[in-house]
């Protein structure tokens, strides 16, 4: 799950189910053979990122935070992980999320490898 795969039918019968959820691709899988530029890459997160001071990654984060689920977000780069972990002191705003919303929806995974 993240703001280009957004399942919000999945977590609507999750949450009816008192079942948590966590989003195992956070970041699209950026770079990765499976994966695409579909979060990092998108111009409005880049757009609510540059106007927060922040890296897009940190917006796709504190999406999944603040819409209740939590993010499984990998990276061996050490400014990375403590950029990962730098979500807490903004929020988004109930625009920023309407905004996130009209993202265009799409599997990463097409399973043409």
């Amino acid at each position: 799950m993240n703001p280009s795969w957004q399942q919000g039918k999945l977590r609507e019968l999750s949450k009816e189910k008192g079942i948590h959820v966590s989003a195992w691709s956070a970041l699209g899988a950026y770079k990765v053979t499976w994966g695409s530029g579909a979060v990092v890459e998108n111009q409005i997160l880049q757009d609510i990122a540059a106007g927060k001071g922040k890296t897009t990654a940190q917006v796709a984060l504190r999406w999944v935070y603040q819409i209740g689920s939590s993010a499984m977000a990998k990276s061996f780069n050490k400014e990375r992980m403590t950029q990962n972990l730098e979500i807490f002191d903004f929020e988004l705003s109930e625009d920023d999320l309407d905004t996130i919303k009209q993202i265009p929806q799409r599997r990463q995974y097409l399973g043409d490898m």
